[in-house]
C-alpha cells in the first residue's frame, strides 16, 4: 500500500491534501496572510486535473478562511484529494 503524502511538489505548484489545507489555512489565518483562490485537483501520474466547481477565487479577505475550510471540506472528497492554494 502506497503512504500518503501530506505536500506534493509538482511543476513548480505545491499540493495539500485535505489535512495539510487545513492546518495551513488555521496557520494563514493565525498570521493574516492573504489566501486569493483554491484549487481542488485529481492528481495523475503525469499531471494534475481540476474543473470548473473544483475552484473558487477570493475578491476580498473577508471570511476567506472559513469560506476557504468549507470548501475543502465539501469538495475534497474521492479522487479530488489534493488543492493548490493560490497565495
Amino acid at each position: 500500500m502506497k503512504s500518503r503524502r501530506a505536500l506534493i511538489e509538482r511543476g513548480g505548484s505545491s499540493y495539500r491534501d485535505k489535512q495539510e489545507c487545513l492546518d495551513h489555512l488555521h496557520f494563514m489565518s493565525k498570521y493574516r496572510l492573504p489566501l486569493h483562490g483554491l484549487e481542488i485537483v485529481k492528481l495523475t501520474m503525469d499531471n494534475a486535473e481540476t474543473n470548473l466547481y473544483k475552484t473558487v477565487w477570493f475578491e476580498t479577505q473577508v471570511n476567506v478562511y472559513d469560506i476557504a475550510a468549507a470548501f475543502i471540506k465539501e469538495q475534497m472528497v474521492g479522487e479530488w484529494n489534493y488543492a493548490e492554494m493560490k497565495v
